[in-house]
């Protein structure tokens, strides 16, 4: 079921690159790494507010299809019975409100791409601001999630 999308979705993105130049990435090498880093942070990006606006939207199959294929949630045995969960999850509501703020972004050497923020989240019948971690990696030349968690509240 795909609904307009809520007013009250913002996401707002702020990158923290952290890039370390060693001695073989000094000079112009360190440029191209750092632009590389640009360039897949923004399509990692894209691809968690894709999966943001599918998730306010009610749109299930968009929204599952945000994670890998392996990806199991925490508490089910297989990827199947969490999308299922899932899915009927998001049927039984009537709105979403959804806001992600204080985003940050890292990658590592193996390209694992980690994003951080604070969620803001308001349903029909639930609402809570937590932090949140969403791991991402390139699977078959498309970027899916492949874990996600809740971080301690920052004091």
């Amino acid at each position: 079921m795909r609904k307009s999308l809520p007013s009250s979705l913002f996401i707002h993105c702020m990158l923290f690159i952290s890039l370390t130049a060693t001695a073989s990435n000094a000079g112009l090498d360190a440029n191209k790494n750092q632009l590389g880093f640009k360039v897949t942070a923004k399509q990692v990006l894209g691809v968690m507010n894709k999966w943001a606006r599918a998730w306010a939207q009610l749109d299930a199959r968009t929204y599952i299809s945000s994670y890998s294929p392996d990806y199991i949630g925490q508490g089910f045995p297989s990827h199947f019975t969490w999308a299922a969960n899932r899915q009927h999850h998001l049927e039984n509501q009537k709105s979403i409100n959804l806001s992600l703020t204080d985003v940050e972004i890292l990658s590592d050497k193996q390209g694992l791409f980690t994003i951080t923020f604070t969620q803001h989240y308001q349903s029909n019948n639930y609402q809570d601001t937590t932090r949140k971690q969403l791991d991402f990696k390139l699977i078959k030349n498309d970027w899916y999630i492949v874990a996600e968690k809740s971080l301690p509240k920052l004091k």
